[in-house]
């Protein structure tokens, strides 16, 4: 080191998360800590040496230079280079402790690390729902979802989003940006395995977002993913969204069946106070079919009132009928845009579009008008 260390600096392991990987079936011999550094890039594995050092800092932080042979301190010093250790006396991203991997995807597991270390840096507010939290909470028994999806302060999605695109996301085309329309921004990975869906609210709740965050938000509750303590809504306030989750509208889909139904009910069953929850989230609307079974009779009547976020326009026959229901919430001069976006969107939004729909569109313009053609022919056959 060639400058002097400060009184009580030492080197610390820092990590935005950290697992125990060591004779894990899913890594070669000799793999050792899988570790997400602090500056934006992949995950790495340490083995050796400096997996040694690594680990020994985890218990002797923060753990002066001279304690160390030159040879070590070496080794420290590219680690340092990697966004894994430093000097100092301490640090928000320091690693206490080093457990094996909670979820059965080590990878998936450090992307909730990720997340919940990068919105707390932003100081950004965010609550993890649905996914594997749902299992370890006794809500269902499948562990994974396909990604990974978060809740956070509503006036602050973008910025959340925008502060992830440096860690391996993109942010999916959406017809919808500038807007508060839809619910979710999608961001879609260039080299991690799962998307990115950061909420500014639930769909089926009548309360406004704000509110309904702050509710999610005063009992939430710590698990830990990737020696990173990330927050879940409480089991009965995650039962709630789950049950939504299940019987939202889809467009084009119909009414909800029986089975939906069953899958939403089963969620209360397994969680004590859910009934409760559903009446102070303003969740009755959308779920009283459901939940009369579970309520005395007559108790939901006056939690009924409200409506639906993301409901009614979402419960269309196409999309064309759905589109122009959701835009009427806004100011004429936002869906006047809008309007425009929908018949001849932008370049990204098109090509994506023509993908969804299974169309060889080559180019944007021929992508636009295979999407209007699409628009029309939907337009009119539900007319008929």
């Amino acid at each position: 080191m060639r400058n002097p260390v400060p009184p009580g600096h030492g080197w610390i392991p820092i990590a935005y998360g950290a697992l125990d990987v060591s004779g894990s079936d899913d890594f070669a011999a000799g793999a050792d800590v899988l570790v997400l550094p602090t500056r934006p890039g992949e995950a790495l594995c340490l083995v050796g040496e400096g997996a040694a050092l690594w680990r020994g800092l985890i218990a002797s932080a923060p753990a002066a230079p001279a304690s160390f042979t030159p040879e070590e301190n070496g080794i420290l010093a590219h680690l340092s280079d990697l966004g894994l250790v430093t000097v100092a006396a301490s640090h928000p991203a320091q690693i206490t402790d080093l457990q094996p991997p909670t979820l059965s995807s080590p990878l998936h597991e450090l992307v909730y690390a990720l997340v919940a270390r990068v919105a707390s840096h932003q100081g950004i507010a965010c609550v993890f729902t649905k996914g594997p939290a749902l299992r370890l909470q006794g809500l269902r028994e499948r562990e994974h979802s396909g990604d990974v999806d978060l809740w956070c302060d509503p006036a602050r999605l973008d910025e959340l989003a925008d502060a992830l695109l440096p860690w391996g996301w993109d942010r999916a085309p959406d017809p919808w940006l500038g807007t508060t329309i839809h619910h979710t921004a999608t961001l879609t990975p260039r080299r991690w395995g799962c998307e990115i869906d950061v909420h500014r609210r639930f769909p089926g709740l009548a309360l406004d977002d704000e509110r309904a965050f702050a509710l999610v938000l005063r009992d939430a509750v710590p698990l830990r993913f990737g020696g990173v303590d990330v927050l879940v809504p409480a089991p009965a306030t995650h039962a709630v969204l789950a049950a939504l989750h299940a019987v939202r509208p889809v467009i084009g889909a119909g009414p909800r069946t029986p089975a939906v139904s069953a899958s939403a009910r089963a969620f209360f069953s397994r969680a004590e106070g859910s009934v409760a929850r559903a009446r102070e989230l303003g969740a009755v609307p959308a779920l009283r079919h459901e939940l009369e079974p579970l309520a005395e009779p007559g108790s939901l009547d006056a939690d009924a009132a409200g409506t639906p976020r993301d409901w009614e326009w979402r419960q269309q026959p196409d999309r064309v009928r759905a589109y122009w229901m959701a835009i009427r919430a806004v100011s004429w001069p936002v869906r006047a845009r809008l309007i425009l976006r929908f018949v001849w969107p932008p370049d990204d939004v098109a090509l994506a579009s023509a993908r969804h729909a299974g169309h060889p569109a080559t180019t944007p313009r021929r992508a636009r008008w295979i999407r209007l053609g699409r628009g029309i022919r939907d337009w009119a056959r539900r007319r008929r």
